[in-house]
């Protein structure tokens, strides 16, 4: 390869990493925002999740005890 090769060679990657880091540049706030929003839900479906199993331990309790025989009255 001759040193004119080599040269042109350079600007194409030149101009090829110029191009990926403005793609970069637009999409690293994208990913950012994702992130959080990903963060958030996982939070809130680990909260719903928590709500549900309280949810489900009053509806345990509340059928037990229409389950549990009645006290009969003996007068």
């Amino acid at each position: 390869m001759n040193d004119k090769e080599a040269i042109d060679m350079m600007y194409r990657c030149i101009s090829e990493l110029e191009m990926k880091r403005q793609v970069i540049s637009v999409l690293q706030p994208q990913a950012e925002a994702y992130e959080v929003i990903r963060d958030i839900v996982r939070m809130a479906n680990r909260g719903g999740g928590m709500s549900v199993g309280e949810d489900l331990v009053w509806r345990l309790k509340k059928k037990i005890e229409e389950l549990q025989p009645k006290p009969t009255s003996e007068s």
